[in-house]
């Protein structure tokens, strides 16, 4: 690249990273807020929701970087086309490919990265963020337990009024609903929490049981030194199944023989939409370079060009989207999403390389003046 070149290149990359940065981290903060209720009521620590939220940071990235590539080529180049720079290097004999090529360049960088966390980081992150979060909810200790607040665990409802420091509560209340012929209310003095490998045991001491009988309506009072409720909280969990966007790429491209047919065609829309939705960088770049390159200088047509770059990309993506959500019904649109992805950038290309001849108006002819001989 020459020096035109290199100063387009290093302004595209640069604020396309910063635009990534700021919106990835803004929508970070966001979504990691709804985290906080594990750490403000379910008492894990700040480095467990600080490594809970981060495995969202993939995601955001993968999704954020196109649509800051675009902003990022549509900023540019507006700059030069009010700046007269685009003029100045078309004066200098630049054509319409040599102008485009710092930002290709750019979209190839880009689309290695997407590439890079589409196909390796994102599943990995999936299965990170799901396999913790299923951790936290099935570890259910005296943590989860806080002083003055109702918690409910497989159909029991729990209450204590406090805690020491030893870690047995004072002021226990139990609602068990499991058996809605048989509710029973629970009330003792003290209580502890013990883990078993079937899950959690109450040890409640020095309190009564309470149930009323679902014929006669009459209450059953029973008065106990000491009572056990068993939670079976570890019953169902065992090898948790993966969805499609936790899976590997080997694993979607072979995936099991057991699978439905309907399974095995998410796992192919899986794979293709990993290896399209980057593929976007192209024809953004191109459809915000053409609305610039192509046509009259105009100063005054500048907010035009970006709003016809923007439809045109945003008209591209949703019928991008469109069709991938069809190919789980019809599976030859799959083959349609990669010809309209392609035809895009190859008529971008063919209007770049070629760009169309201006209009020549042609005034009417002048009605010859008569001349007096």
């Amino acid at each position: 690249m020459n020096r035109l070149g290199r100063y387009i290149f290093s302004q595209t990359f640069l604020l396309t990273t910063l635009i990534t940065v700021i919106l990835s981290m803004a929508v970070w903060l966001m979504q990691s807020l709804r985290f906080i209720d594990y750490v403000m009521t379910k008492g894990i620590s700040f480095l467990i929701f600080f490594k809970l939220s981060t495995f969202l940071l993939p995601t955001l990235v993968s999704t954020i970087l196109p649509i800051a590539f675009l902003i990022a080529i549509l900023f540019i180049f507006s700059k030069l086309y009010s700046d007269s720079e685009l003029v100045v290097m078309r004066s200098l004999g630049l054509s319409n490919l040599q102008i485009m090529r710092a930002p290709l360049i750019a979209a190839v960088i880009f689309l290695s990265i997407l590439y890079a966390i589409n196909l390796y980081i994102q599943p990995l992150a999936h299965t990170g963020f799901k396999d913790l979060r299923e951790d936290i909810r099935h570890n259910l200790t005296g943590q989860w337990l806080q002083p003055a607040t109702f918690t409910a665990i497989e159909g029991i409802t729990f209450y204590t009024k406090r805690k020491t420091r030893s870690g047995d509560m004072k002021g226990v209340f139990v609602y068990d609903a499991r058996d809605a012929k048989n509710v029973a209310a629970i009330t003792a003095e003290v209580g502890q929490i013990v883990e078993t490998p079937k899950g959690l045991r109450f040890i409640l001491y020095r309190g009564s049981r309470q149930v009323v009988d679902s014929k006669t309506q009459k209450p059953s009072i029973l008065n106990f030194e000491q009572y056990s409720v068993d939670i079976e909280t570890n019953k169902n969990k065992g090898p948790r199944h993966r969805k499609a966007n936790e899976l590997s790429m080997e694993e979607l491209f072979h995936p099991d023989e057991e699978l439905s047919d309907k399974d095995k065609t998410l796992l192919r829309v899986e794979v293709h939409e990993r290896i399209l939705l980057p593929l976007m960088l192209f024809p953004f770049v191109l459809l915000a370079g053409l609305a610039f390159l192509l046509g009259d200088y105009n100063r005054r047509g500048r907010s035009k060009r970006i709003i016809l770059a923007v439809f045109s990309c945003l008209l591209l993506e949703v019928s991008l989207f469109s069709i991938l959500n069809m190919t789980g019904k019809y599976d030859y649109l799959i083959e349609s999403a990669y010809g309209l992805i392609f035809l895009v950038i190859f008529i971008c290309l063919k209007f770049l390389i070629w760009p169309p001849k201006p209009k020549i108006a042609f005034n009417a002819p002048v009605n010859q003046l008569e001349v007096a001989p």
